[in-house]
Parts: structure tokens; sequence; C-alpha cells
């Protein structure tokens, strides 16, 4: 009887532990090469083996992409499980497609939440099963300072309770983060959630919300010392004190009531200094936080402090105005501004803001027009809408109220 042919085996390399574990194999004597990996979205959620070509027959790059999808399975993103949508792979989509359109200060605030929500629920956790008890857990967790900025539990002892605006704006952010990923539709066509999960749960609020506004006096008494505040150029590899700019920038963001950010992002491009009656600026969508592209005039005291800017640092195109003391080809940061503004406060010998700095100036503009159009403040200020506006930055003064007091009519009976 003749000896039977022994088949030969068909190769393939595993890599992962268990659940996380990705194949990759031939099915034919030197055929093309596949992958495969447990998807436990397959089958209604009972799970199964999503299986993919990888189109070519070289086996050592098909140990790489085994080593580098196991990683990236354990993470939740990998491409052959793209059926599975788990929070990391959440996380990951928006901080690539949604996150670089905010600005540098929400940039870093979106990498300290998507840190601090992956240590709270976890990086493989489905976002469709959030739980009412995992939401409450946090917020009161938060709330007491028994859970940190960044998730970590904190030491009874060093314990510090935070105001309900905080923890409020952590949980809109993921809030938003579940809406954003119940539109958003993969490769594949398929929405990464089915809804949000947790729509209708309590978002704790402030009910004494700190919202200072500074006044003229104050301004005034600020930028009396302001030229006295002092910064260290680097830009010649030789360090020399200077002049900061915080008088220039103070005089800006106090006469358009712009956000410090778009004040310290302007160029030289976005100046129009032959247009309207002192000029105007024409202030970028991607600085502006709601991604609108405005051109609105200016006041003769802005005039004036650009007219400064470019006589002692003129340029054009894309050089920014204000360039930072280290790389004057970058805009100087929101954190130096701060701190020029807070030595100024000192100088000035001014309380300190509970609660506000540079943003304290946006309010005071807006309040200072409530007898104005709510649309025209809105366009000029960069709101989108007046609600914002009205309800956040618009606030009640005694002068206007006494106004409102003393300039009341008489409703009479009608006599008809």
């Amino acid at each position: 009887m003749p000896k039977k042919r022994k088949r030969s085996k068909l190769w393939s390399f595993a890599e992962g532990d268990r659940g996380h574990t990705v194949t990759v194999f031939e099915r034919e004597r030197d055929g093309p090469l596949y992958a495969r990996a447990f998807d436990q979205s397959l089958r209604n959620g009972r799970g199964g083996y999503r299986r993919i070509s990888l189109g070519h027959r070289d086996r050592d790059r098909a140990e790489v992409y085994a080593l580098e999808q196991a990683a990236k399975l354990r993470e939740g993103q990998a491409e052959i499980a793209t059926g599975k949508t788990t929070l990391a792979r959440l996380f990951a989509l928006y901080e690539t497609h949604r996150t670089p359109r905010k600005s540098r200060g929400e940039q870093v605030e979106d990498a300290r939440r998507i840190g601090m929500w992956t240590r709270q629920l976890g990086a493989r956790k489905d976002p469709h099963r959030i739980t009412l008890g995992e939401w409450e857990g946090f917020t009161g967790g938060r709330s007491s300072g028994a859970i940190d900025a960044h998730g970590k539990p904190v030491p009874t002892t060093k314990r510090k309770p935070v105001r309900a605006r905080t923890v409020e704006r952590d949980c809109e952010w993921l809030g938003w983060v579940l809406n954003w990923g119940a539109k958003w539709r993969d490769r594949e066509g398929r929405y990464l959630l089915r809804e949000n999960p947790i729509r209708g749960f309590d978002v704790p609020s402030e009910k004494n919300p700190r919202r200072p506004v500074a006044t003229q006096d104050r301004y005034e008494a600020v930028r009396a010392v302001s030229d006295r505040i002092t910064m260290e150029h680097r830009w010649d590899g030789k360090r020399r004190t200077v002049r900061s700019y915080l008088s220039e920038i103070l005089d800006i963001v106090n006469g358009t009531g712009r956000r410090i950010t778009a004040v310290c992002s302007l160029r030289y491009q976005d100046l129009r200094l032959d247009q309207a009656l002192h000029g105007a600026i024409l202030w970028p969508a991607d600085t502006d936080k709601t991604g609108r592209e405005t051109l609105v005039p200016i006041s003769p005291t802005v005039r004036a402090a650009i007219d400064r800017v470019l006589e002692e640092r003129p340029g054009i195109g894309g050089a920014v105005l204000f360039p930072s003391p280290i790389s004057p080809d970058q805009p100087i940061r929101y954190e130096l501004a701060s701190d020029w503004l807070m030595k100024a406060e000192k100088l000035a010998e001014v309380p300190k803001q509970r609660g506000s700095l540079w943003h304290a100036y946006r309010r005071k503009w807006a309040t200072e027009r409530k007898h104005l159009p709510d649309v025209d403040v809105a366009a000029a200020g960069g709101w989108t809408e007046t609600d914002s506006l009205k309800q956040c930055y618009q606030q009640a003064d005694e002068a206007t109220m006494l106004q409102v007091v003393l300039s009341g009519g008489q409703l009479r009976e009608s006599k008809g």
C-alpha cells in the first residue's frame, strides 16, 4: 500500500494576550496572508472573528502587523476590530478629528479629560454601557476632591472639594464627545455609537457662578503700570530685558472684547487699517472659538495700540504681532500674558478677582454695551448667538439698575 503523503502545515503567527490576540495566517501554501481577531460587536453582541486580507505574502510584514494591532487592540484602536467601539477608540478618533480644530488651551484640556475619563471608566469600556452608578460615582468623587483633575484617587488628608462648575465642565465635555460619536461614521459607513448613553443623567450646576467683571477703574489702574512689566528676549542667543507687550494687549482686549488667545495670535495680515473709520481687524477662523472669520472695525484706542506695535516691530504677512520672547515666529502663550497681567495687578495694588483674569475684561466690554442691539454686540465681540452673551457676559450694574428704577412709566386703567 502506497505511503500517504504528509500535508505540509500552513503558516500562522499569533500575538497578544487572551481576548486581545491578533493572528496572521495563510489559507493555502504560499498564498495571500490574512489576519483575524475576536470582535465582541459581531453577531448582535455575541461576538465572533473578524477577518481581513493583508493583500501581500510577506510573512515578516505580517508579523509586525500582528504585533502592532495586538497592542492597539488592547487600547481599543485596532484596525482589524473597527466594529468594536471602546472608550479608547472613541477618544482616539475624537482627538484625531475634532481636537485639532480647537484652541491650544482647549487641546490641553481635551488631553487631560481623555486621561481622566479613561482612568475612571477604563480604556476597553463600551461607551453604551456607562451606568448611572459610574456617573454619580465620578461626580461625587470629583466634587469632594476624592478624584483629582486627572482621574487619580486623592488621599483623604489631601482632598480639596471643587466647585460644581468645574465638575459640570468635565461632565459636559464627555457628553459632547458622546454626541459627536453618535454622529461620526467610520470608514465602513457605520456610526461609532447608537446613541448618547448619558443623555438624561443629572449634571452638577453652579448655583452662584463666579463671573467677575473688570471695571474701567481697574483697567486704568493696571494700564498705568503696565509699561513697567518687562520680559527677557532670547532671539539672537543673547538675553535682553525689554518692555513686555502687556500695554498693547490690554488695550486691544479692553477695546475689542475678544478672548486673550485670539489677541495673542494676531498676525500682521489680520490688520485692515485702511478700512472703516479707524481701521479694522479680520479675526481669523482658526483662532476663533466658534470657527468663524469676522471683520470688525476698531476704536481709536485699539488703533493707537496697533500703531505702537507697528512703530516698534514693523512686520508683514503671517508674522505674529506679539512674538514669543524665545521663538519669534511663534505667538506668546496665554500663560505668559497672564503672568504679566497678574504682576501688573499686584503692582497697581488692585484686588485679585476670584475665578477670572482676562475674561473679566470680555465681560466688561459686553456689559458696557448693554444699551446697544444684541446682534451687533454679539457680531463685534465674536459671539455666534445672543443667549450666551446675555446670560454669561452682560452683568447687572448699579448705574443701569438705577435707570431702570427711575425710568419706569405709570400703568393706568383704560378709559376707552
